[in-house]
């Protein structure tokens, strides 16, 4: 499938809220879109090997990914787990029958050979921030190219900012502009696409029991600086962002050491509302979510909320603070969270006029 810039990239963890929320998003908004999922991280600390996470990983990814044209899929996090553990990732989606094109990049070297294997649906090349602040990064891409034998017209090329919530507005108005200004032959490949995140990488500075807003500067950027400006580009790359979650993730968080708080993450026009409420060891989640959800949907918060029609995210998060049950963990949450934020993403890019 051959996207444009009124298509929406999301990028997600596979993990089970993500996996679910891909199934249950509305036929409408899933003919939008194009995931890329990301394989979490390898903590052998808790799964013995990486057969065992693999299995995890992959446990109803089929299901998700289905629904959908094609997929992007990344395994660079587990690079340090070597080639076996890559050539294992893609093996698998084939196996299971997923149409997916394998994602790599300029200095990997865990997952290149194997993504060569499997781009019978082309390939991906995600270019990071990094490898632009180098200097270098057109005679890069050009020289990969001829290594590898690749033509521009198999390639998805991913310009990604990689984390940006610590830039304000103009920085990553800056960045984004700088960074597209390198890249070479935009014309030419298959889709173009920039990603970034703006969303936190804590909500550690949140007060318990409280709420607060971020900025979604990466959304802000793309809409009101590239698409308002789309004439003046030699082509106006389209929107990826990573949801709910910082790229990070959470694969270091130990819950037998660590400290967590029940909150939810909605996305608005411009910002997410994070509303935050206390350690899941002082009260249970599933005691916390119900209130918390009331806040949303019936409380101070409620001229926010989308309403219950928007999308079966925000359905859920009604029935939630209606007292329905099966809705009060963070799983449950992180699910619901991702299908409204997907949803009123793809209807902000939906209604901006093209060309």
């Amino acid at each position: 499938m051959i996207f444009g810039p009124h298509h929406y990239v999301p990028v997600l963890k596979v993990k089970r809220g993500e996996k679910k929320a891909l199934q249950d998003i509305t036929a409408s908004v899933r003919s939008r879109i194009t995931p890329l999922f990301e394989i979490v991280e390898w903590n052998h600390k808790n799964v013995p090997t990486i057969d065992k996470h693999l299995e995890t990983a992959f446990r109803d990814l089929d299901e998700a990914a289905r629904r959908y044209t094609r997929c992007l899929l990344d395994a660079r996090e587990l690079e340090p787990a070597g080639f076996s553990a890559a050539a294992a990732v893609f093996e698998k989606a084939a196996a299971a029958g997923i149409t997916f094109t394998p994602v790599t990049g300029l200095s990997r070297t865990a997952d290149i050979a194997s993504a060569l294997v499997h781009r019978s649906n082309g390939i991906a090349l995600r270019l990071k921030r990094e490898e632009f602040e180098q200097g270098s990064l057109g005679r890069d891409v050009r020289e990969f190219m001829v290594r590898h034998g690749l033509s521009h017209e198999e390639v998805d090329l991913i310009v990604d900012l990689g984390p940006v919530d610590e830039l304000v507005y103009d920085g990553v108005a800056t960045l984004a502009t700088a960074f597209l200004a390198d890249v070479p032959d935009k014309t030419r490949w298959r889709t173009f696409t920039l990603a970034a995140c703006a969303f936190p990488d804590s909500m550690g500075g949140i007060e318990r029991n409280s709420h607060s807003y971020a900025e979604r500067n990466e959304w802000n950027v793309w809409r009101d600086e590239l698409y308002a400006n789309r004439r003046h580009l030699e082509r106006l790359p389209t929107f990826s962002d990573c949801g709910i979650q910082h790229p990070k993730g959470v694969e270091g968080f130990d819950p037998r050491t660590m400290q967590a708080s029940a909150a939810i993450r909605y996305a608005l026009q411009r910002q997410w509302l994070l509303i935050k409420g206390a350690g899941t060891r002082v009260t249970p989640p599933s005691q916390q979510f119900p209130q918390l959800a009331s806040r949303l949907v019936y409380g101070r918060h409620h001229v926010e909320f989308f309403g219950v029609r928007h999308c079966p995210g925000c359905a859920g998060m009604a029935a939630a603070a209606d007292g329905a049950s099966g809705l009060g963990s963070p799983e449950a949450w992180r699910r619901l969270g991702t299908i409204h934020h997907i949803t009123s993403t793809v209807e902000g890019i939906s209604v901006l006029p093209y060309p």
